[in-house]
């Protein structure tokens, strides 16, 4: 993957809340999360868009936010 593509991938994924120390998402949260990557790829898709989309095509972006745990990292809650 390019560098420039993982920096806006990065970009969204905290667009609207920041990364830290890893704490396990709710399904809501998750969901956020993969939208927000979801979204570098297709800037206008939706929810709806998101729950359309074969899991296949999306298992890049749940690999995304697994890989990130595994290194202790992922969205923050916003308190």
């Amino acid at each position: 993957m390019p560098e420039q593509r993982l920096g806006l991938y990065a970009k969204a994924l905290t667009a609207d809340h920041p990364v830290g120390a890893y704490h396990a998402l709710d399904d809501d949260q998750e969901d956020r999360a993969i939208l927000a990557l979801y979204r570098v790829d297709r800037p206008r898709a939706t929810f709806a868009d998101l729950h359309q989309a074969p899991p296949l095509a999306l298992s890049s972006y749940y690999q995304m936010l697994h890989d990130l745990a595994r290194e202790g990292l992922g969205p923050l809650e916003l308190r």
